[in-house]
């Protein structure tokens, strides 16, 4: 079994950063029904060290407010996948939602919009054997 150890800290320390993980088992929501990071279940992460394992899903987000042109969120995802891979992606996950749905995802779990409800609709989508991929390529 493979693992990563995973850094919980904001790229700048300037920033508002969160992070939460969901544990291999653990229930996720329905992406419609999150708008934020309260919407995910557990809770947030302190800054340190974390380790992930297959199935394991890491969500994170911090502000970008200092840049005057990049201002919002940036969000992070990164999934252990089965075989033992890292799966790793940066917002802008409207690629990986195309894939998805070409994939046949189910009706309900395309529903929501937003960077955070489109975090838990890509971790839906690699618990149920969907392909995901940086580039959105199978």
């Amino acid at each position: 079994m493979k693992s990563y150890t995973v850094k919980i800290s904001p790229c700048d320390s300037r920033c508002r950063y969160w992070a939460k993980i969901i544990r291999n088992g653990q229930p996720l929501p329905m992406p419609v029904d999150v708008t934020g990071a309260n919407d995910i279940p557990g809770p947030y992460l302190a800054l340190g060290e974390d380790e992930l394992l297959p199935g394991d899903i890491l969500l994170e987000g911090e502000s970008n407010h200092h840049r005057r042109r990049d201002r919002g969120w940036t969000y992070w995802v990164r999934i252990v996948l089965d075989n033992g891979d890292l799966l790793f992606l940066e917002s802008g996950f409207s690629t990986q939602k195309a894939q998805m749905k070409k994939q046949g995802m189910a009706p309900e779990l395309l529903k929501g919009s937003g960077d955070v409800a489109a975090m838990v609709r890509i971790a839906h989508g690699v618990r149920n054997g969907l392909k995901v991929t940086e580039d959105g390529q199978e």
